[in-house]
């Protein structure tokens, strides 16, 4: 008996601990709260076209290396606009660069060692 009101008495006193606790928030203040939206236009609605070039890498094997991403047949209302490129294996980013839009196109310089075998996924970001 004396074991059980013991226990009585810790679960009490756990609850008490926990609710006094709980009330010692001593109120909520909250912040300004706001929302807005807006339509992101696109300068370019038709699509692009991406080739690469390729630098060999000699070795035991040699490899290929992705020099750059050329993107054309970009809308000339994008001139000037940065674009961005990133590459990846599927699971991660493995080569990025960026440049800037001149005259429908732009050549993104990737840094060495984007094996071009692991490519898989392209992503062109184009803003202004």
């Amino acid at each position: 008996m004396r074991k059980k009101l013991t226990a009585v008495v810790l679960a009490v006193l756990v609850f008490s601990l926990v609710a006094a606790s709980a009330a010692s928030l001593g109120g909520i203040n909250t912040a300004d709260l706001g929302a807005d939206a807006t339509v992101v236009a696109s300068c370019d609605t038709d699509g692009v076209d991406a080739d690469y070039t390729v630098n060999y890498v000699p070795g035991a094997p040699g490899n290929f290396d992705v020099a750059t991403v050329v993107v054309t047949n970009i809308n000339v209302a994008c001139n000037t606009y940065d674009i961005a490129v990133s590459l990846g294996d599927g699971t991660t980013e493995i080569g990025t660069g960026s440049d800037v839009v001149a005259a429908g196109a732009a050549t993104v310089a990737i840094p060495a060692g984007t094996d071009a075998e692991l490519v898989t996924e392209l992503g062109i970001v184009i803003s202004n």
